[in-house]
């Protein structure tokens, strides 16, 4: 079955009825607008957007994997800056010939990631589109904490990183030339394994400076 035989609707609940709750979703998914409780008073928040063809390609990975994609390039920021997901929204542009196991399979990744970091989906928006598109927005809590900002680096600061660097960008070249394979590489690029704990205790530790490193090290250090 097709999302132009379901219906926008019909989407709407076939997705909703595999997200979960947490204790911080005061308001969830059927309203307006969630509303979710903001521990201190101050969210993070951080947006990105994957358009296919340019930030993945169906025949590169499943649909949980992109969906488990999609979350973490949002929820790695809210880490970055020293907090604790807590909320996921998610845009999704599709073609109406999609079938809708797809998108529910998409839905089981977002879901699946979030709670690896403690966050919850709690909303989002469907529409048409030529391309497929998914934007998704992260919220996040600091839990009285400050924030760590890219601005706190200085000039002979020791720096230091987590997880495994150039990893999926060699799998994504890897992908985009025909290969599958090392295997290592492909895997780091379809399954992203965020240390989303990583942030709030480097700032626990006394960081003065974070950022997710999406563009290369030596990119984002500027």
């Amino acid at each position: 079955m097709t999302v132009a035989e379901t219906g926008e609707f019909g989407l709407i609940a076939r997705i909703t009825s595999r997200l979960g709750t947490g204790p911080g979703v005061l308001v969830g998914p059927g309203d307006d607008a969630a509303l979710i409780a903001a521990e201190d008073g101050r969210v993070l928040a951080s947006t990105d957007v994957l358009v296919e063809g340019r930030h993945f390609r169906r025949d590169w990975a499943g649909p949980r994997e992109i969906g488990r994609r999609a979350a973490a390039a949002n929820l790695a920021d809210i880490a970055a800056m020293g907090g604790y997901p807590t909320s996921l929204l998610v845009a999704l542009c599709c073609p109406p010939d999609l079938e809708v196991e797809w998108v529910e399979h998409l839905a089981d990744g977002l879901v699946a990631e979030a709670e690896l970091a403690g966050a919850v989906v709690v909303g989002g928006d469907l529409s048409a589109s030529p391309v497929l598109t998914i934007a998704a927005t992260a919220l996040g809590d600091l839990r009285g904490a400050k924030p760590v900002l890219r601005s706190g680096a200085r000039p002979g600061d020791l720096v230091a990183m987590v997880g495994r660097l150039g990893y999926a960008s060699a799998g994504l070249t890897i992908l985009s030339r025909g290969f599958r394979s090392p295997k290592l590489l492909v895997d780091a690029y379809r399954h992203p394994q965020v240390p989303y704990a990583a942030g709030p205790e480097a700032n626990r530790l006394g960081a003065t400076a974070m950022l997710d490193v999406s563009d290369g090290l030596l990119g984002d250090l500027g």
